[in-house]
């Protein structure tokens, strides 16, 4: 039963973020603990993978859990010290992809958040090392990135896109409540996100096909 219009993990979804939680946070007390989401994490290929969001007083933590033997497999911890800004709401295709125009009703229909650092948070895109191996060609190096992002949606927001919006304003306000307790300035805002997907068709039809996705039941 639904109880309110806020963002709800299922059971299975709520068990796995009480097991991150213990598994990822310190003992102590020194991080307190504010909410956690199911989430699909979009990688530098533009491929999207299912991950559990973990915010805290003073870092994010991105999850990958294996929901059969309901233990973490890996996580990354972002300190909230390394944050620049925090972006969500829609996105934009961007207009120099001929993906993202064939798929641009798709994209602006979805809603998330974006998370900036000053470090890179993964690995580089098919697009930055094709730029960088063409440089010595073209005689022009690409400029230094200043910043990075890793983008999030509501893991299965497809079935009930109204989801998403929720899902965003309400990391939108944890991230604020996350800022003020940890001390951090980052500022938190709604924007229209352009989005690019790095891997092309290849990307998107490993999105159609959920390959990221792997538990049916989560």
């Amino acid at each position: 039963k639904r109880l309110h219009f806020l963002w709800q993990p299922t059971p299975m979804q709520q068990e796995a973020i009480d097991r991150a939680v213990l598994s990822c946070l310190p003992e102590g007390g020194e991080e307190q603990y504010l909410k956690g989401w199911a989430v699909t994490s979009v990688n530098e290929w533009g491929g999207d993978q299912e991950r559990l969001f973990i915010l805290s007083s003073k870092r994010c933590y991105r999850v990958k859990f294996d929901f059969d033997a309901k233990q973490v497999v890996a996580s990354k911890a972002i300190s909230m010290s390394e944050i620049l800004r925090v972006e969500y709401g829609s996105f934009r295709a961007a207009s120099n992809s001929l993906t993202t125009w064939v798929w641009k009703k798709e994209i602006e229909q979805q809603q998330g958040f974006r998370v900036y650092t000053r470090e890179r948070d993964g690995n580089k895109s098919i697009n930055e090392v094709a730029r960088e191996q063409m440089a010595p060609v073209l005689g022009d190096a690409p400029p230094p990135e200043d910043e990075f992002y890793r983008e999030y949606r509501a893991l299965g927001a497809e079935e009930e896109p109204w989801r998403e919006e929720v899902f965003a304003q309400e990391l939108a306000a944890a991230f604020m409540a996350a800022s003020i307790l940890s001390g951090s300035s980052f500022d938190v805002r709604p924007a229209e996100m352009s989005k690019e997907v790095p891997g092309g068709v290849f990307s998107m039809f490993y999105n159609s096909l959920n390959l990221g996705k792997y538990s049916k039941t989560a």
